[in-house]
C-alpha cells in the first residue's frame, strides 16, 4: 500500500540531482523495469527516467505472452527458447497471481508450413527445454478433442494438433509492477522525464572506473560518461544528474539514446511493427490460446484475455516507433486469416473492440534481407568508447534475465567504492506481496463487496492483496463496474496514488487498461471516468476538460483504425 504520487516523483529527481546516483537507466519499458529492479536488489542507488509514461512503448502493445518461443525452434534460437522457458516457469511459480498459465493449442494442416511430424517433434523438444516438468508436458490431441477444445476451429486438412502450455500477463501491469518492486528496494522512477544531454567527466575514466576496449570504429580518446541533463516535462525544469553508469533500455528509441552519446553510429537495430486486433471472447469458442498460418504462411494466433480474445500478429519492419497506427488493410489481413481460421464465425470490422500495434526492438545488424519474423529475439549488451551500457532486443518473458545480464556489465564500471558495496543480484523473488490464498480472497470479495465473478477475478488479478484496501478506500458509487466491463471507477484514484499517472491517458491506457480491452472503450463514460480522476488528482474543470479530450485523442489515433491516407500524413 506504498504511496508514489507526483509529489514523490518530483521529489525523487531533485533528490537525485542533489546526490547523484550509481546507477542512470533511460526508458521506461520492461527493460528498463528489469534493470532498475536488479540495481536496486544489489543496494545501488539507482533512478529510472522515461520520457513519456512507463510502458507507454512497446511495453504495453505486446501480445501479452510469457512464453519459450515455441516457432523459435524452427529457426534454431535454442538458446533464447531454453532461457525464456527458465524465465517463464520463474514467473508462474513466483507471481500466480499476476502470470497466468496459458492453453496453447499447436496444429499441422495438410498444405500448410508446418508438417505433422514437426508437431510431436517441436513440442518434445520445448518440454525438454523446460527440463521435462509435468506441468509442462504436452500431448497430442484427437480430432474430437480439437473439437472440444475450439468447436469453431478448422477441421479440413487437420493432420495433427498437440496441446502444450504458456504463460500469459497484463504487459503494463507487469512493469508497473516491477518498477513499483525496485521502489520498495529502494530505487525511484520518474515518467514524463527525458534524457536530452549526456554529461561527460573531460579527464576521462573517474572514480575507478575502467575504461571498455579500444574501438576502431570510436576515438582512442572519448569522455566518460557522468550522468544526464533531464527534462522534467510536467513543470518544465531541466536537471542535472551525476551517474557513475548510465543504461540506455530506449527500446524501439534505443539508436536516439545513442545518437546523444556518439552522433552517427552505426544502426543495428530494426524495428518490427506487430499489430493485433481485439473482440468479444464470446465470438469465437476456444478454451484457451490457438496458433494458426495465415495464407502466406505466416503463424498467428488467437488468445483469449480476461472477457475478450486477441487476433495477432502482423510482422513488418518499420522506422515509425513512437505512435504506430492500425490500417485497414492490416486489419482486413487478421480477418481474413482468422476466418479461415475459424470458418464459421464470420468475423467482420463489426466485432473489433479496439487494435492496436506495437513495435519490436529486433537486433538485425546485417539482416537486411531476413523478415522480422526470422529475426532472433536474442538481447544484446553493448558498451560505447564513452561507457554507455545498451540493452537492445529480448522478449517480455526474459526481462529479469536482461536486467541481471546488463546490470553484471555495469557493475564491472563502477568505481571501486560502489562496486565493492554492490550485493549480489536478488530478483529471483514474487515481484509484489501476493501472500494470500487466491479462493479465500476471490470468496471474501464477493461476499464483502458484492462483486461478480469476472469483477473479483480482475482485481485479484490486477491488484492482488491490494484489492481489499482498494475498495475499502472506495465511495459505494466507485465501487461499480465502468459501463459493462469488470474494471471499477474505484481503481482511478486507488491508482494515482499509488503509480504516479500524470495524465488521465497514464490512468486508462496503462494502469487501467479500458483503451484496450473495455466495451466502448470508455468513451461513454468519459464524463464520470474524468470527474473520478479530477477529483483525485485535484484537477480543476479546465484542466478535466483538457483531459478527457486528450484520452479521446488518444483512443482515435492509438485503438482504432485509421485509413491509408491517415497513415501517410502521419508518417
Amino acid at each position: 500500500m506504498t504511496t508514489w504520487t507526483l509529489a514523490e516523483r518530483r521529489a525523487a529527481l531533485t533528490r537525485a540531482e542533489r546526490d547523484g546516483v550509481d546507477v542512470l537507466v533511460i526508458g521506461g519499458g520492461i527493460v528498463g523495469a528489469g534493470v532498475l529492479r536488479d540495481a536496486a536488489s544489489r543496494g545501488l542507488r539507482a533512478l529510472l527516467v522515461e520520457k513519456a509514461d512507463f510502458a507507454s512503448g512497446t511495453s504495453s502493445r505486446s501480445s501479452k505472452m510469457v512464453h519459450g518461443g515455441l516457432r523459435y525452434l524452427a529457426q534454431g534460437h535454442v538458446a533464447i527458447t531454453r532461457e525464456a522457458c527458465q524465465e517463464r516457469d520463474l514467473l508462474l511459480r513466483q507471481n500466480p497471481n499476476l502470470v497466468k498459465p496459458l492453453p496453447f493449442l499447436f496444429c499441422a494442416f495438410a498444405g500448410g508450413k508446418v508438417k505433422e511430424w514437426q508437431v510431436r517433434a517441436a513440442l518434445g523438444v520445448y518440454w525438454a527445454l523446460a527440463n521435462f516438468r509435468a506441468s509442462a508436458r504436452f500431448r497430442m490431441l484427437s480430432s474430437a478433442e480439437v473439437t472440444s477444445y475450439s468447436r469453431d476451429f478448422r477441421q479440413d486438412g487437420l493432420l495433427a494438433a498437440g496441446l502444450y502450455h504458456d504463460a500469459q500477463v497484463d504487459d503494463a501491469r507487469l512493469v508497473i509492477e516491477s518498477i513499483k518492486s525496485a521502489r520498495r528496494l529502494g530505487a525511484d522512477a520518474a515518467n514524463h522525464a527525458e534524457a536530452i544531454e549526456f554529461l561527460r567527466d573531460p579527464g576521462g575514466a573517474q572514480g575507478g572506473r575502467r575504461r571498455p576496449p579500444r574501438s576502431e570504429a570510436q576515438p582512442s580518446e572519448v569522455p566518460a560518461l557522468a550522468g544526464a541533463r533531464i527534462r522534467d516535462a510536467l513543470d518544465g525544469r531541466t536537471l542535472t544528474i551525476r551517474a557513475a553508469a548510465v543504461v540506455n533500455c530506449a527500446g524501439p528509441a534505443i539508436e536516439r539514446v545513442r545518437g546523444l552519446d556518439h552522433p552517427g553510429t552505426q544502426r543495428n537495430i530494426r524495428p518490427a511493427k506487430g499489430v493485433h486486433i481485439v473482440i468479444p471472447r464470446q465470438r469465437i469458442h476456444a478454451q484457451g490460446a490457438v496458433s494458426f498460418e495465415s495464407r502466406d504462411g505466416r503463424h498467428l494466433f488467437l488468445c483469449p484475455f480476461d472477457d475478450v480474445a486477441m487476433i495477432g500478429t502482423t510482422d513488418t519492419f518499420s522506422d515509425r516507433i513512437d505512435e504506430p497506427v492500425v490500417t485497414i488493410e492490416e486489419v482486413h489481413y487478421l480477418l481474413g486469416a482468422a476466418n479461415d481460421a475459424f470458418p464459421h464465425a464470420g468475423l467482420t470490422t463489426n466485432d473489433i473492440r479496439s487494435v492496436w500495434a506495437g513495435v519490436r526492438p529486433l537486433v538485425a545488424e546485417g539482416e537486411a534481407d531476413v523478415p522480422p519474423s526470422d529475426v532472433s529475439r536474442e538481447s544484446e549488451i553493448t558498451e560505447s568508447a564513452s561507457g554507455l551500457v545498451s540493452v537492445a532486443g529480448g522478449k517480455l518473458t526474459t526481462f529479469r534475465a536482461m536486467g541481471k545480464a546488463a546490470m553484471d556489465r555495469v557493475v564491472r564500471r563502477l568505481p571501486a567504492e560502489r562496486r565493492r558495496a554492490a550485493g549480489p543480484s536478488d530478483t529471483a523473488v514474487p515481484i509484489r506481496d501476493d501472500a494470500f490464498v487466491r479462493s479465500e480472497l476471490l470468496q471474501e470479495l464477493r461476499r464483502r463487496f458484492t462483486l461478480s465473478p469476472r469483477v473479483a477475478e480482475h482485481l485479484v488479478g490486477a491488484w492482488g492483496a491490494d484489492a481489499v484496501p482498494l475498495l475499502e478506500a472506495a465511495p459505494e458509487e466507485q465501487r461499480k463496474p465502468i459501463g459493462k466491463s469488470r474494471y471499477l471507477f474505484a481503481e482511478l484514484p486507488w491508482s494515482i496514488a499509488r503509480e504516479c499517472p500524470a495524465t488521465l491517458c497514464d490512468v486508462l491506457e496503462r494502469r487501467v487498461r479500458l483503451a484496450l480491452f473495455a466495451e466502448g472503450q470508455g468513451l461513454p463514460q468519459l464524463a464520470k471516468l474524468a470527474e473520478v480522476a479530477a477529483s483525485a488528482a485535484g484537477w480543476d474543470a479546465e484542466r478535466t476538460r483538457a483531459e478527457a479530450n486528450a484520452y479521446a485523442q488518444a483512443v482515435r489515433r492509438r485503438y482504432q483504425i485509421v485509413s491509408r491516407e491517415e497513415a501517410e500524413r502521419a508518417a
